[in-house]
């Protein structure tokens, strides 16, 4: 069988020796913190626009007189 094609590499991996990995990995890190601080708002948000759209689609109720 051929090892050439699974062989691991004498260096470190590609990912591992990009200039800019560690860089990378901190603002993916923020951005899902950010993203976790920012969800209750945007599941209330979310919320109101399904309520309100709800709202805007539902037929006509007419109290008065003349129905």
């Amino acid at each position: 069988m051929n090892d050439s094609l699974c062989r691991k590499p004498n260096g470190p991996y590609l990912i591992e020796s990009a200039p800019k990995l560690k860089q990378y990995l901190a603002a993916k890190s923020a951005m899902g913190f950010v993203e976790r601080m920012l969800y209750p708002l945007n599941a209330a948000v979310s919320g109101y626009r399904a309520e309100l759209r709800l709202m805007l689609n539902a037929g006509s109720i007419y109290l008065g007189p003349g129905r």
